[in-house]
């Protein structure tokens, strides 16, 4: 009997302290953020840095497409160039762009040593991106 009367002595009340509390922050930042949104870009004074030759920013090149012709022998387009004259053109076209990429492509049946010499040309080039194109072996013809 003693604990129901300690219960129905207090009266339940709501602190209003803490919601308080979140509507005054919640008033400070709406009061600032409606200043920060209200600045125009004309109120400040700044010295941007300046260029003596910038040069306007262009798409990266597409990627070279390389043909294995043969040994020593490769297509770029319609142009045949063998190792030497591949790794030149290889160079001058990384020194217009970096990151330049090439694909290599050729038949299945070629030589690992032909992959092998087009991969050094790269990279004597100094080109790292590299892709070598494949495709799905059809499961039905017996071929392991």
């Amino acid at each position: 009997m003693l604990s129901s009367r300690v219960q129905s002595d207090e009266a339940p009340a709501i602190n209003m302290t803490p919601m308080v509390d979140v509507i005054l922050c919640l008033l400070v930042f709406f009061m600032a953020a409606t200043r920060l949104y209200d600045w125009d870009e004309n109120e400040f004074a700044v010295n941007v840095p300046e260029v003596s030759d910038a040069a306007p920013i262009t798409a990266a090149p597409e990627d070279l497409i390389l043909t294995i012709r043969g040994p020593g022998l490769v297509g770029v387009g319609d142009v045949s160039f063998d190792l030497d004259s591949l790794a030149a053109m290889l160079r001058e076209a990384r020194s217009r762009y970096a990151n330049q990429g090439v694909i290599i492509r050729g038949d299945a049946k070629l030589a690992y040593q032909d992959l092998a010499d087009v991969l050094a040309a790269c990279d004597e080039a100094g080109i790292r991106n590299v892709r070598l194109p494949v495709r799905t072996r059809d499961r039905g013809t017996g071929q392991p």
